[in-house]
């Protein structure tokens, strides 16, 4: 229903809306952002075992608009030309994203996930994913932001970005 342009959401801090084709079936993005930041948080309160690393609980994370900026402009990247992949076609990774966004950064991270229908779905089988879960529970992040894109032409429909980060002051 709704996506960010590219290249109009970097004059300002909240994302920029236009009204997208009808392929785009996510969340709104306010359901996205209050659901991603509600399932993460819960996750991180807890101890964890990721593949073979416990992990003790980590502070709550807050929503970045910048971040969310760069995870959607991957989600709509991916979704529309058809590739599931921590780097774009041009091999560009998430550090890269952000800071094409203005994020400055002390570390940064990101999980995807491509052919899941709701923010439930993805963070549960995130928490199952060794790699994903740790990115999850990284003490060192403070703030996340995340999107999702549809397109029904694509293989998998449905591209999810989420990423973490921890600012420069």
């Amino acid at each position: 229903m709704l996506i960010c342009i590219l290249s109009s959401c970097r004059a300002s801090n909240e994302i920029q809306y236009v009204l997208a084709n009808d392929a785009y079936r996510c969340e709104e993005f306010d359901v996205t952002k209050e659901k991603m930041l509600v399932l993460i948080n819960r996750a991180r309160k807890s101890s964890r075992n990721c593949g073979y690393k416990i992990f003790t609980p980590a502070g709550d994370v807050a929503w970045n608009p910048t971040l969310a900026r760069a995870a959607l402009n991957h989600s709509v990247d991916m979704a529309t030309k058809n590739y599931v992949s921590h780097k774009d076609l041009n091999g560009k990774g998430v550090s890269f994203r952000v800071e094409e966004v203005g994020y400055n950064w002390i570390t940064v991270g990101e999980n995807i996930s491509a052919g899941r229908e709701d923010s439930e779905e993805v963070v549960a089988a995130w928490l199952l994913s060794p790699d994903h879960c740790e990115i999850i529970m990284k003490q060192s992040f403070t703030e996340i932001g995340g999107a999702c894109f549809h397109n029904k032409d694509s293989k998998y429909k449905t591209f999810w970005t989420v990423v973490f980060g921890s600012p420069k002051d």
